[in-house]
């Protein structure tokens, strides 16, 4: 056969295999598939790209084969809600520990099965990756009280906006998530700080385990990580707190004035943030860090204002430290320091850069 005639047939090929790989497999040809897949590993059955459809999906729930199966994957097999309705009510996956219905027709109605699901109670990952999911259903999921278990949701590519996005990073029911995936949503500014606060809330509980959450140096955490940092229980009663070089502004100083949980906090480092004199008059004023006895200010912005704030400071009188180098100063701010009434116990220069 000539070079045009093979390529002919190639292509025929071609095309009659993608109309096969399009067609729904019947019943009859995915139990055996099924069967077949089960008995190689009864703990995992991966359909790709295999067209099961809502009644495949019916067929999966069905089946006694399904009942030591602990791994469900259906990559473009055309499941809609009716499918997932059928698979979040089978008594066959009780033992369904990760479900991925990747790439299918969930909507937000799908979602409230599975969130809703008394049968998937075991569940630790929950993949659903590019289907129609929505912020109903991204808060069905957030508000599901039979998912204590779930450690990963993936909802990339997916509709979810920032009501959703909110929703899932506050999941209170949700006490095991760790990694919440929502790349490729149609999230704005709040939606995405949401997704970046859950995160660092996980970063949180990583630098509890690692013995680090104290010390923030380098960090670059911001103020919306440093507001984070103040929700979490675990600085309740820390006597050391070190925020160099973490781009902070006066309004994350303004946080941590306030914050009830630093009311034992001895030592504080703040240098080569942003702080102005807002910043320094708020820790002036603060009735929370009575306690403190080391206070690191070098290297931000700081002025005669802020300077006059802090000598005049009754919360600084029990400071045995205070840094103030490579600020703006001036002399006015340096002679309200020299001659406070209240820096009584300052030891080192407040000028020191040690």
């Amino acid at each position: 056969m000539n070079k045009p005639g093979l390529r002919a047939l190639g292509l025929l090929l071609v095309f009659l295999f993608s109309i096969a790989a399009a067609r729904q497999m019947p019943p009859e040809a995915l139990e055996t598939y099924i069967e077949k897949k089960l008995r190689r590993n009864p703990h995992t059955l991966r359909l790709n790209e295999k067209i099961i459809g809502n009644e495949g999906a019916v067929l999966l729930a069905q089946s006694p084969l399904m009942k030591d199966v602990q791994v469900l994957m259906i990559y473009k097999g055309e499941v809609g809600d009716d499918g997932i309705r059928a698979l979040a009510r089978s008594k066959n996956l009780e033992h369904l520990r990760e479900l991925h219905i990747e790439n299918n027709q969930v909507t937000d109605e799908g979602a409230r099965y599975l969130a809703e699901s008394s049968v998937l109670s075991k569940l630790e990952v929950l993949n659903l990756y590019r289907n129609r999911i929505g912020d109903s259903g991204a808060q069905a999921l957030a508000q599901s009280k039979q998912l204590p278990h779930l450690v990963e949701l993936n909802l990339n590519y997916n509709q979810v906006g920032n009501a959703g996005a909110q929703a899932l990073s506050q999941a209170s029911g949700l006490t095991r998530l760790a990694t919440l995936e929502l790349a490729y949503n149609p999230l704005e500014d709040a939606g995405r700080e949401a997704l970046r606060n859950f995160k660092f809330r996980q970063k949180i509980e990583v630098w509890k385990e690692q013995g680090t959450l104290e010390n923030q140096e380098n960090n670059y955490i911001g103020d919306s990580g440093l507001r984070a940092l103040l929700e979490s229980p675990y600085l309740e009663g820390i006597r050391e707190l070190n925020l160099n070089n973490n781009n902070l502004s006066d309004e994350g100083v303004i946080a941590l004035a306030r914050s009830p949980r630093l009311k034992q906090l001895e030592t504080l480092y703040l240098a080569a943030n942003r702080i102005t004199d807002r910043g320094a008059r708020a820790l002036a004023e603060s009735s929370v860090l009575v306690n403190l006895k080391n206070l690191d200010l070098n290297f931000n912005q700081i002025g005669n204002e802020g300077a006059l704030a802090l000598a005049g400071s009754q919360t600084m009188a029990q400071l045995e430290s205070l840094r103030l180098g490579q600020n703006k100063i001036g002399s006015e701010g340096a002679k309200a320091l020299a001659e406070s009434a209240t820096l009584k116990n300052l030891i080192y220069p407040i000028f020191g850069f040690y």
